[in-house]
């Protein structure tokens, strides 16, 4: 009995799934619904701790296959997961994401946030434990897929609803549980390739395991070497020229055209220029602008017509640029935008993986068996960046350094840098060891299991960064003359006088000594441990007339504690143009009991073949907060064998992680000009910079069109909330029917979910925070506007950033599943698979008062799709998928067109379709398979930059629905002996 048992309990099956939830990686060989009990294999579902003996899930499962992800040309668990609808119509933190902003888990890590609820609302399992987060920096609190290799990945299972009274905190939008392969005996190589038509995103992929199964138990293990290569802004032309994409009433492009190429204007962020401003610190229009391919020259005066007078003298090579504010102008169209520095900057980072994973069970007598686990995994990751930065100085009047400049201005050059690159390195270890298996002879517990289990992970992540120093800035700024003997204040440099306003230093070309001056490196160290013991025990508990009733009971206690060390010159609080960060240090301990019961109501009754009743509920206490009880209610009602319905009503609850609750007091300091909306918005206005609403509001506002934002930083307070947080709190409802007609091999799921969360927790940020209040629809009365203040000078000078529960989030929306298969002539088997997801509403509310609906806008399309086709005749396999996001706009709260009505924006994303080919063939020990991922070369839509809520890299919307690698080709070639 235990033998047979061991391999159920030993990882989280999905059983019969083509009738319980209609999915196509099962419907070919699970067995019909009507089936006798007596021939199916009871089973542990995820979803529930209880085994069944038939196909009668009540939850709404999905199942994703390593299989599938391979025909698809998919290299990486990451990729493979986020590719699901129910995760592909939201925002998703990849490797590009997670390197272009601030992202939980730091730049590379890549998770999942299904129904777009966030990753730490999705609770990843491992084999049906749960996972030891990953990552650097404060804010590690999920897993980090790229800790699980393709290698060691059967299929991974999604329960699209909350489950905390099943699996615990964090269980809010569903439960993702990854499970491994158990090899057979021998030995199996593997080797991918991704090549795309353009440089830049190759993957590879090389993987060998080995399996030993003996009369007592079973041992694998697996090493997986995986790279993928660095991909720059400027290697595919989507991504690296951002035009402005505006049209005249007639549709016609009316970007604004450097005249120097006589093509659109590239743009990105302004760089190379010298900023302008009067004795009294009042903004100039216009900017300084060095010639440096000589073709400005001839095409513009260097000062507007007749105001010569109202501008600095300025040495031989310089214009004045920029000053019409009229973006048809050819002062505006020889501005420059687009710096090397970008080109080469990294879109996706070069990433490296390296992991080994080993599994095995003996069976120590007939009713115990002994497993285990160990996972070991390193990660590194390195980007390219670049950055503006800028210091304020007087005219050569006052400034030897500026000689040339003449008249009573101050200066304010805007250099860029390239050295803005960072790394990370992150080791992974888990360790999972356990004792599982009946209770032999004791007669009252004669088909009960139980399982019992320790399981530790432990994430060291080294962070390193290039970083500007504050002080070696500051320390030159209203130079009256040289600083030559004097030492900065924080980092102890001798002082070195820097040509701020020379064209080589504005263009990034700095001299050695400059160079040690104001740039330097750190690195940091982040540290986290979860230590989880379980234990568990399943049967029948007694017979009632529909059946015996199921039983499962258990505990879980579990321990993280992490320790985030930023670099000693971010601890400094010495870094320029970023906020400085403390150490995050703290622990948190979680106990728990729960308990499930499977109750049969009704048997082979009219319009009730079968009914079953599932309940489960758990009490959980966790030393930051207190207590929480969750429940869940689900209903399975087989009405005739063609025809079932489920619902599932739950509560669930995430506790807070600790970065959120131990995250240190920090004080930092912003720039105007990274947070302020409002600066120059006159102007920014004029051209399309900014939205008409941001423009009113910040008039509304009392900021003068004008207002430079020139004078001190803003002062940001951020902690984090122990003792002040509360648990997040959720209640999730789904109805489901599913069809499964005699007459075809035909399965159709159509599931209704909604999910309600109250008192999330979320950080917003300080830009956000400012820009959020500017974009409201209720500014002024936005509670966003409520936590910053400006002073007399319509400076900003304090924003509040702490960790608060805000009001609440609701997802809502219907999921969609069908498989159907169909004999074919010449003995072709067609299968084909469709996965859709309709998003019926996606509200956030910051604030009881402040209210957003997200759904359909740019990035979080309201509809997505696969379609997925395959040929299978003996060993041949020839498939074709079909990726579809449906149509997104902004335009329900963004403008469409100017005031006057004669520019138009294109704030909206078309529908978008990526098509997957791939051929395989099974010899005899080793199988080819190749194919093409994305056929026709779709590219993301292009979006007016500057005009929606969305994201843009180049002329592109950014958003992580789309590719952005282009056609590519793929081989994978795998053998077993």
């Amino acid at each position: 009995m235990l033998t047979q048992r061991r391999h159920l309990l030993a990882s989280t099956i999905i059983a019969g799934l083509a009738v319980s939830t209609a999915l196509p990686a099962v419907a070919q060989t699970a067995q019909p619904a009507q089936a006798p009990a007596t021939e199916v294999e009871a089973v542990v579902v995820t979803g529930s701790r209880i085994k069944r003996n038939e196909f009668n899930s009540p939850d709404p499962v999905q199942v994703v296959t390593a299989e599938q992800g391979r025909l698809q040309g998919i290299g990486s668990t990451g990729a493979l997961l986020q590719s699901a609808t129910i995760a592909s119509g939201s925002p998703q933190v990849n490797a590009a994401i997670s390197s272009a902003f601030i992202t939980d888990g730091g730049p590379g890590a890549e998770t999942i946030s299904l129904r777009g609820l966030g990753a730490n609302r999705t609770l990843v399992l491992l084999n049906g434990r749960r996972a030891g987060p990953a990552g650097v920096r404060g804010g590690v609190s999920a897993f980090d897929l790229n800790v699980l290799p393709m290698a060691i990945t059967e299929r991974i299972d999604i329960l699209k609803d909350g489950a905390s009274s099943i699996y615990g905190s964090d269980a809010v939008a569903g439960v993702v549980n990854i499970i491994t392969k158990r090899n057979t005996d021998g030995v199996d190589l593997d080797m991918f390739y991704s090549q795309p038509q353009k440089q830049g995103g190759e993957e590879f992929r090389a993987s060998a395991a080995w399996a030993k199964s003996f009369d007592r138990g079973f041992f694998s293990m697996a090493y997986e070497y995986n790279k993928r290569a660095e991909q720059k802004n400027g290697q595919r032309p989507f991504t690296s020229c951002g035009r402005q994409y505006i049209f005249d009433a007639q549709g016609k492009r009316k970007d604004t055209i450097d005249p120097r190429t006589g093509q659109i204007q590239c743009r990105d962020r302004l760089y190379d220029q010298i900023w302008l401003y009067d004795s009294n610190f009042s903004g100039l229009d216009g900017k300084l602008q060095y010639d440096y391919t000589g073709k400005i020259a001839g095409l513009i005066p260097r000062y507007p017509a007749g105001q010569q007078a109202n501008y600095p003298g300025m040495p031989a090579g310089f214009f004045v640029v920029g000053h019409s504010g009229d973006p048809a102008n050819p002062d505006m169209g020889v501005l420059d935008y687009n710096s090397p520095f970008y080109l080469d900057s990294s879109l996706s980072p070069r990433t490296e993986r390296s992991t080994v994973f080993a599994q095995g069970a003996y069976q120590i007598n007939d009713s115990i068996e002994a497993y285990g686990e160990i996972l070991l995994n390193r990660r590194a990751t390195k980007n390219n960046g670049y950055r503006q930065f800028w210091s304020y100085f007087y005219t050569g009047d006052k400034d030897d350094f500026s000689a040339g400049f003449t008249g009573d201005y101050i200066l304010s050059p805007t250099p860029v840098t390239n050295f803005n690159k960072d790394g990370q390195k992150v080791d992974y270890q888990r360790y999972v060891g356990g004792l599982r298996g009946d209770f032999g002879d004791v007669a009252f517990l004669r088909g009960w299991d139980w399982d019992i289990f320790a399981q530790y992970s432990h994430n060291k992540g080294i962070y390193s960064q290039d970083v500007i120093l504050k002080d070696a800035v500051d320390i030159g700024a209203f130079r009256t003359g040289s600083c030559v003997g004097q030492t900065t204040p924080i980092s102890k440099k001798p002082c070195v006088d820097v040509s701020w306003v020379t064209p080589d230093f504005l263009a990034g070309k700095y001299s050695a000594a400059e160079q040690a001056f104001l740039f330097d490196t750190e690195a940091g160290k982040t540290t986290y441990k979860q230590l989880a013991i379980e234990g568990s025990m399943s049967g029948d508990l007694f017979r009632l007339p529909a059946g015996p009733v199921g039983a499962a009971v258990g505990f879980h206690y579990r321990k993280d504690s992490i320790n985030d060390v930023p670099g000693p010159i971010t601890l400094a609080g010495n870094v320029w143009g970023l906020s400085g960060a403390g150490i995050t240090k703290g622990d948190d301990l979680a106990r728990e009991v729960y308990g499930e019961l499977g109750i049969p109501v009704l048997r082979d009754v009219f319009l009730a073949e079968r009914v079953d009743l599932s309940v489960s509920g758990r009490h959980t206490k966790i030393n930051s907060y207190g207590k929480q009880d969750t429940y869940k209610i689900g209903l399975n009602w087989q009405i005739i064998p063609s025809v079932r319905l489920r619902a599932t009503q739950g509560t669930s609850f995430r506790a807070p992680a600790l970065f959120e609750l131990y995250k240190n007091a920090e004080t930092s300091f912003a720039g105007q000009r990274t947070i302020d909306p409002c600066i120059r918005w006159a102007t920014n206005l004029a051209q399309g910079l900014i939205t008409q609403k941001v423009a009113n509001n910040c008039r509304a506002a009392g900021v003068p069109g004008t207002h430079t934002g020139a004078g001190s930083s803003a002062t940001i307070t951020s902690s984090g909330g122990k003792g002040s947080l509360e648990a997040e709190t959720s209640k999730a409802v789904t109805y489901g029917v599913i069809w499964s007609p005699k007459f075809a091999d035909l399965q159709v799921a159509v599931d209704y979910f909604d999910i309600k969360i109250d008192g999330e927790i979320r950080r917003l940020g300080a830009a956000n925070i400012v820009n959020g209040c500017y974009t409201s629809d209720n500014f002024p009365n936005d509670s966003l506007c409520k936590l910053f203040t400006r002073n007399a000078s319509n400076l900003i000078n304090t924003v509040t950033n702490n960790y608060i529960n805000i009001a609440e989030q609701t997802n809502r929306g219907i999921d969609l599943t069908v498989s159907y298969g169909q004999q074919l002539p010449w003995d072709v088997k067609m299968s084909v698979d469709l996965q859709s997801t309709w998003q019926l509403e996606d509200k956030i509310a910051l604030f009881a008062d402040t209210v957003e609906d997200n759904n359909g806008f740019v990035g979080d399309p309201d509809w997505t799709g696969r379609l997925n086709f395959r040929f299978t005749k003996n060993d041949w396999t020839a498939f074709w998928g079909i990726n579809m996001i449906g149509k997104a706009s902004d335009a329900e709260t963004e403008a469409t067109q100017n005031a006057a009505g004669t520019t138009f924006y294109k704030v909206h994303t078309e529908f978008t379709a990526y098509h997957n080919i791939s051929l395989q063939k099974k010899f005899d020990g080793f199988t080819i398979l190749g194919g093409v991922s994305n056929v026709f070369n779709e590219t993301p839509p292009a979006v007016t930059l500057g005009q929606g809520e969305y994201d843009t890299v180049g002329g592109s919307v950014f958003a992580s629905q789309y590719d952005y690698l282009g056609r590519r080709v793929f081989l994978n070639i795998s053998t077993h002996f």
